[in-house]
């Protein structure tokens, strides 16, 4: 069926514009601070913070890859940074195995969390 790589990569679209809007979030008043300490702080360091804080954010938007669904119409490519994680996502849900393995430990961290399960994950 047709449709449902189109269903995927819109679902996996959208997840990753919410990544990315949070980063974004985050990164902006990072900055900010980032380059008043800069211009604050005696020296002159070329704003190495503020600089540092932008590669950082071209780092993690690569990491994101918000427009790799638009690599799908040419080829797929093997998958890296945050698609690595969807794509274990993906397989632990169409694997039942998987899928029970990952309903325990997360009852069991929800159970201490609680306090009420004293014992510890086997992760």
């Amino acid at each position: 069926m047709k449709r449902f790589p189109v269903f995927r990569d819109v679902v996996v679209f959208q997840a990753k514009l919410l990544v990315d809007g949070l980063r974004d979030l985050l990164i902006s008043p990072v900055s900010v601070l980032a380059a008043l300490v800069d211009l604050l702080v005696p020296g002159n360091d070329g704003g190495k913070r503020f600089y540092a804080v932008v590669r950082f954010g071209r780092r993690t938007e690569e990491w994101i890859n918000l427009f790799g669904a638009a690599d799908t119409l040419d080829a797929r490519q093997d998958p890296s940074g945050l698609d690595v994680v969807i794509a274990d996502l993906e397989e632990m849900l169409r694997d039942p195995a998987r899928r029970d393995e990952a309903r325990l430990k997360a009852q069991a961290l929800v159970d201490r969390l609680k306090g009420g399960g004293k014992d510890e994950p086997n992760w």
